[in-house]
């Protein structure tokens, strides 16, 4: 009987501790869909806060939740912040939902950015372009593409769950959100053929032997990627879908093979350039 008892009393310590590593894991997995996907930009934004924000936090985190869990907060800030402890998924979002109110609009800017890069919209067009066409007009072509793109773009869940929890509820501030990350792709974009197009106007226009009939670069913003065709004898500017790419199992294997990149990157906002000639 005492034996009994001795194995019971045991493995219960165990079995309940198991309960609690799972039960927090739950608590971690459901924060993070809350946040809209990964906590830890989050984070890094909170444990990059000062000693004055910080007490703010903890002031209201106590009259919430307790003096006790903000004695605790306050004497375990430093060991989250170095890894030494992991934060609970419970005190996660105890914390971190008083963050919003007290964030500038820049910082939830940036809590959105990242997570657009990879959930935004993607586009992939061919953009032909003659030498008599302005500049200016081709910006305007490639400006109402973007827009379109992006205007008619359906929030998936997890950007619509980050932008729930910045703006905490004030609907002002998530069209904000939404209207800023809209914005910026199509500067990007836009940018990105104000760059280039110059230069490829330049070089076909100083190719006075007409030895260069056509020039061609791939602008790839994000997940939106845009190929300039510049060509002797067309007119305006016209943007089309690009052309089905088949590729024959040889061709696969050669290109293995040989390993042979055709493109290089370049511009400091991530704009990717990929530059060839075709000379007749």
């Amino acid at each position: 009987m005492s034996y009994r008892n001795y194995r019971f009393k045991s493995y219960y310590p165990r079995y309940s501790g198991h309960e609690r590593a799972r039960r927090h894991i739950r608590e971690a997995e459901e924060f993070t869909r809350e946040l809209g996907g990964s906590d830890k930009d989050v984070k890094r934004y909170f444990f990059s806060l000062s000693s004055e924000q910080l007490r703010g936090i903890f002031e209201e985190y106590g009259k919430r939740y307790g003096w006790k869990a903000r004695q605790y907060a306050e004497e375990t800030i430093d060991k989250w912040r170095s890894g030494r402890v992991q934060m609970s998924g419970m005190v996660a979002k105890r914390l971190f939902s008083l963050l919003p109110p007290r964030m500038p609009l820049r910082e939830k800017y940036k809590l959105t950015e990242k997570l657009w890069r990879h959930v935004g919209p993607s586009s992939r067009k061919v953009l032909k372009v003659g030498l008599d066409a302005q500049i200016e007009d081709v910006v305007g072509v490639v400006r109402r593409h973007i827009e379109q793109v992006v205007t008619h773009y359906t929030v998936p869940e997890t950007l619509e769950k980050r932008f729930e929890w910045l703006s905490a509820g004030d609907v002002q501030v998530k069209q904000e959100l939404l209207n800023y990350l809209r914005q910026k792709e199509k500067e990007l974009v836009v940018g990105g053929v104000r760059e280039q197009l110059p230069v490829m106007f330049k070089h076909l226009h100083m190719d006075e032997g007409g030895y260069t009939h056509r020039m061609a670069q791939i602008l790839t913003v994000g997940k939106h990627e845009l190929e300039l065709l510049l060509e002797r004898g067309r007119s305006g500017v016209r943007l089309e879908n690009p052309a089905p790419v088949i590729t024959t199992p040889r061709a696969r294997s050669t290109q293995s093979e040989v390993g042979f990149d055709l493109g290089w990157l370049w511009w400091i906002a991530g704009i990717g350039v990929v530059l060839f000639f075709l000379i007749a």
